[in-house]
C-alpha cells in the first residue's frame, strides 16, 4: 500500500513538474541535477546540457563572486528546511530573489531524489508562502499557484484537487473526492467536461473551455485547460477569469462608444482579423472617397492599390511592415487616394495590431483613415509662401540663400550668377503709384522666367532686384542668357511705360572662391551697367509720362511751347543767365507732370469740381516734386514744381509760401501758365481777350501774382 501511495504521489509530482509555471529542478539522492523544466531554463538561462550532473549548490551559486558562506540549496531539497528565501544567480551572473522549496521523491519509504522549486518572488511579488510541514509538502508546488487544479480518472471521478481559494469551489472540499463530474457540476457543464476528456484522450492535445458557474463567492467566469497525465488521467487547471471577462465586456462597451464617436467625427475605420482574412471598412471610409460602401464591394488589396496614388503605395506598406515586425508600436503615414470625382485627396492612415499569437504574428489589426486634404493644402501653401515672394511668385531671398549654400560645391562647377535690377522703379512708383510699380515687378518676373531655363533658380532679391542662380553653367552660356533676357525686355511695357533691366553676371570656376563672393561680383557688374543706362531709361519713362499726360489733359506740346516763350521773355527782361533760362524751360515742361495720377474725367471735367476732386487736383505739385526728385537730371527743378501754385499773399498750395519765399522760376511759371489758360480757355471756362487778361492780371497783382512780374509781362506785351 505504501509503495502504491509513493508511486501515485511521484506520478502526480511528475505531471506537475512538466506543467508548472515555476522553475523546477529534479536531482538525485546526492543532489546532482537530473532534469529541469522549461520554467527553470527561462528563469536561470541554463540548458539541461550545461548543468546536468552538477551539484545543485554549484549551479545555483555559479555567478556568485564570493564563494565563502555559500548558501545551500541542497539542504532545502533534502528536506532539512521547509522553505528558504534567498538570492541565487542566473547564467549571466545577475542575482534573483527566489523562494526555494524541496520535495523528496520516495521509493519504499526511502528518498531516491527530490524536486527543487524556485519561485521568482521578485517578479511575482510574493511576500509570504505558508507551507505546512509533512502532509502539506506534496502540495508545495500547488500552493504557489492561484488556479484550481483537479485530477480525474478516465471515468471523470475526482481523484485529487488543489484550491488556494476555497470560495471558488462549487461544493465543499469534502464533497469532491470520489465524486464524478456529473454529480458535482450542472448537467450541461458536466457534459462539456466529459466531451473534453474524450477529445484529450483521443487527440492527446490540450482542450480549453470557458464557462460560468455559481460558487460561494458569487457568479464567476472560469477557463478550464484540460490535459492528459500519465495512465490517461485528465488534469484540469481552472482559472478564475471573471476580471478578464469584465474587462472584455468593458472593452466592448468602450469600443462601441469609440465607433459612435468615430462615426460622428467623419473618420473612416478598417479592421482586419487573421481568422476571416478580410478587412472590414465602415461606411465613412467609403464616403471619404465619394463612394458608398456597396459601390466598392468586394474590397480587396487590389481595391486599395487601385485607389492609392502610384507614388505613395510604398509608404503605407513600409510603415505597416515596421509595425508588424515590432520596430514601431503603431504606424502612421500620409498618402494620396483617388476620389470618385477624379481628384487626389490626402489621407492620414493610422493603425496598430490589437492581438498577436504566441509566435508574434498579428491576429487582428485596427486602423483609421482621416481626410487631411485641407491641412495638407495649408501646409503646402505655408511651405510655398515661406520659399516664395508673395508679389512675383519667384523664390524669395531666404530660399535663394539656402540654395547658394547647397550648390556651393565643386560638383556643381562652373556655377554662374546673374544679378538684375529693374530700371526706373522708383520713378514709376512716384508717378503712377505702387500698384503700377508692383505690376512692373510682376511683368519683370514673368519675363525673366520666360527667358531662363527651367533648372535656373530665379529669386526676388529685394526691392527692384532679382538674382538668378545657374548651376553647371559656364560664363559664356550665362552671357548668352543675359542677351536673351535683354531681348525679352525690348517690348515690355506697363501703362505704356517701357520696362528695362540692368544685368550683371559672374561665374565661379575656382573652388576656393565662395558663391557669396561671386554674387558680390555680379552685383558690382550690374551697378556699372545701371549707371550707364539709368539716365536714358528715366528719360524714356519721362517722355512716356508727358505723352500720357498730353493725351489725357490740355498739357500739349503747343501749350508748353507758348508757356516757354512767355517765361523766356520775362526771364530775359530780368537778365537771368542762360543756365537759369534753360532751367526755366525744363520747369515749364515738367510743371504739371504730377497730374499724371489724376483721372482724365477730372482733368477734362466741364462742370465745377467737387471738394474731393479739387483736393485731388491740389496734390499734383507734390506728386510732380516726387517724380522730379526720383530723376537725377530733373531733381534741380523739383522745388520749383512744388511751388508753382503758391500765391504772392500766401494763400496758395501746398506749402502756403508768401512773397519772395516763393522760388522766382515758380513765380514766372505761374504767370505764364495763367496767361496760357486764360487766353486759350478750358472746357469749364471760355477764353479771354488780351484786354480782359490784362485787367485780371492787374486785379490779382500783389495777391495771386508777383506784382513786379505782372508789370514786366504787361510792359512786354504792350510794347508788342
Amino acid at each position: 500500500m505504501k509503495a502504491d501511495q509513493d508511486k501515485y504521489r511521484n506520478e502526480s509530482l511528475e505531471a506537475l513538474f512538466k506543467n508548472s509555471l515555476d522553475a523546477i529542478v529534479s536531482i538525485d539522492a546526492n543532489y546532482y541535477v537530473v532534469d529541469i523544466n522549461q520554467a527553470f531554463i527561462d528563469l536561470f538561462g541554463y540548458s539541461l546540457e550545461e548543468i546536468k550532473g552538477k551539484h545543485v549548490d554549484e549551479v545555483m551559486n555559479m555567478g556568485k563572486q564570493d564563494s565563502a558562506n555559500t548558501e545551500s540549496t541542497a539542504a532545502v531539497l533534502a528536506g532539512e528546511h521547509t522553505k528558504e528565501e534567498g538570492i541565487r544567480y542566473k547564467k549571466d551572473c545577475s542575482p534573483v530573489d527566489v523562494l526555494i522549496q524541496g520535495i523528496p521523491i520516495m521509493n519504499a519509504g526511502k528518498m531516491v531524489g527530490a524536486y527543487g522549486i524556485y519561485a521568482d518572488i521578485t517578479e511575482r511579488k510574493r511576500t509570504e508562502i505558508v507551507l505546512q510541514e509533512s502532509e502539506a509538502r506534496n502540495r508545495a508546488i500547488l500552493n504557489t499557484i492561484p488556479d484550481l487544479m483537479f485530477i480525474f480518472d478516465q471515468e471523470g471521478i475526482y481523484l485529487d484537487f488543489h484550491a488556494t481559494d476555497k470560495s471558488l469551489l462549487a461544493v465543499t472540499p469534502e464533497e469532491f473526492l470520489g465524486k464524478s463530474v456529473c454529480e458535482i457540476l450542472p448537467e450541461d457543464l458536466s457534459a462539456q467536461f466529459m466531451q473534453c476528456f474524450d477529445r484529450v484522450n483521443t487527440t492527446k492535445q490540450t482542450q480549453v473551455i470557458e464557462y460560468t458557474l455559481d460558487v460561494p463567492s458569487g457568479t464567476k467566469h472560469f477557463e478550464a485547460r484540460i490535459t492528459i497525465m500519465d495512465e490517461q488521467r485528465p488534469l484540469a487547471i481552472i482559472r478564475d477569469i471573471t476580471e478578464n471577462k469584465q474587462a472584455e465586456d468593458e472593452l466592448q462597451i468602450q469600443r462601441k462608444r469609440l465607433e459612435n464617436v468615430i462615426e460622428g467625427s467623419n473618420i473612416g475605420t478598417w479592421e482586419w482579423t487573421r481568422q476571416s482574412g478580410e478587412t472590414i471598412y465602415n461606411e465613412t471610409w467609403a464616403n471619404l472617397l465619394g463612394y458608398t460602401l456597396d459601390e466598392l464591394q468586394p474590397i480587396s488589396v487590389k481595391t486599395w492599390e487601385m485607389l492609392t496614388h502610384p507614388d505613395d503605395k510604398h509608404i503605407s506598406n513600409e510603415q505597416a511592415e515596421r509595425h508588424i515586425s515590432g520596430e514601431l508600436p503603431s504606424y502612421e503615414c500620409e498618402y494620396r487616394m483617388k476620389h470618385k470625382d477624379g481628384r487626389w485627396i490626402w489621407i492620414l492612415d493610422r493603425g496598430r495590431i490589437l492581438t498577436r499569437n504566441t509566435d508574434g504574428k498579428p491576429l487582428s489589426m485596427f486602423g483609421t483613415h482621416t481626410d487631411i486634404t485641407e491641412r495638407k493644402l495649408i501646409e503646402e501653401y505655408s511651405r510655398y509662401i515661406s520659399f516664395h515672394d508673395s508679389l512675383t511668385g519667384l523664390y524669395n531671398r531666404s530660399y535663394f540663400d539656402e540654395e547658394l549654400k547647397r550648390l556651393d560645391t565643386e560638383r556643381q562647377m562652373p556655377v554662374s550668377l546673374i544679378m538684375a535690377d529693374l530700371n526706373g522703379l522708383k520713378l514709376i512708383n512716384d508717378t503712377y503709384g505702387h500698384s503700377i510699380g508692383d505690376r512692373a515687378l510682376q511683368s519683370a518676373a514673368t519675363t525673366l522666367k520666360g527667358a531662363c531655363r527651367k533648372e535656373d533658380i530665379i529669386a526676388r532679391w529685394g526691392g527692384d532686384e532679382f538674382a538668378i542662380l545657374l548651376p553647371q553653367t559656364t560664363a559664356k552660356r550665362s552671357l548668352l542668357l543675359c542677351k536673351r533676357i535683354s531681348d525679352h525686355f525690348l517690348d515690355i511695357c506697363v501703362e505704356d511705360v517701357p520696362i528695362s533691366i540692368a544685368l550683371g553676371v559672374a561665374s565661379k570656376t575656382d573652388p576656393a572662391i565662395s558663391l557669396s563672393e561671386i554674387l558680390r561680383e555680379a552685383e558690382n557688374s550690374m551697378y556699372k551697367q545701371k549707371l550707364t543706362e539709368n539716365r536714358s531709361t528715366k528719360s524714356a519713362v519721362l517722355k512716356t509720362l508727358l505723352k500720357t499726360l498730353a493725351e489725357k489733359s490740355f498739357e500739349t506740346e503747343t501749350h508748353t511751347r507758348r508757356m516757354q516763350e512767355i517765361a523766356q521773355n520775362i526771364g530775359r527782361k530780368l537778365n537771368l543767365p542762360n543756365a537759369e533760362l534753360h532751367r526755366l524751360d525744363l520747369l515749364i515742361t515738367l510743371h504739371d507732370i504730377g497730374k499724371i495720377n489724376i483721372s482724365e474725367e477730372i482733368l477734362t471735367k466741364k462742370d465745377p469740381l467737387s471738394t474731393e476732386e479739387w483736393e485731388m487736383i491740389k496734390k499734383h505739385p507734390e506728386i510732380g516734386f516726387r517724380i522730379a526728385r526720383a530723376t537725377e537730371e530733373f531733381a534741380h527743378v523739383a522745388e520749383d514744381i512744388l511751388a508753382h501754385h503758391e500765391r504772392w499773399d500766401g494763400t496758395g498750395y501746398p506749402q502756403g509760401l508768401k512773397g519772395k519765399t516763393i522760388p522766382l522760376l515758380a513765380r514766372i511759371t505761374a504767370v505764364a501758365d495763367a496767361f496760357e489758360v486764360m487766353t486759350n480757355g478750358r472746357p469749364y471756362k471760355k477764353a479771354l481777350t488780351f484786354t480782359e487778361v490784362a485787367a485780371e492780371f492787374k486785379r490779382c497783382a500783389g495777391t495771386h501774382f508777383d506784382p513786379k512780374l505782372i508789370e514786366i509781362f504787361l510792359s512786354l506785351n504792350n510794347s508788342n
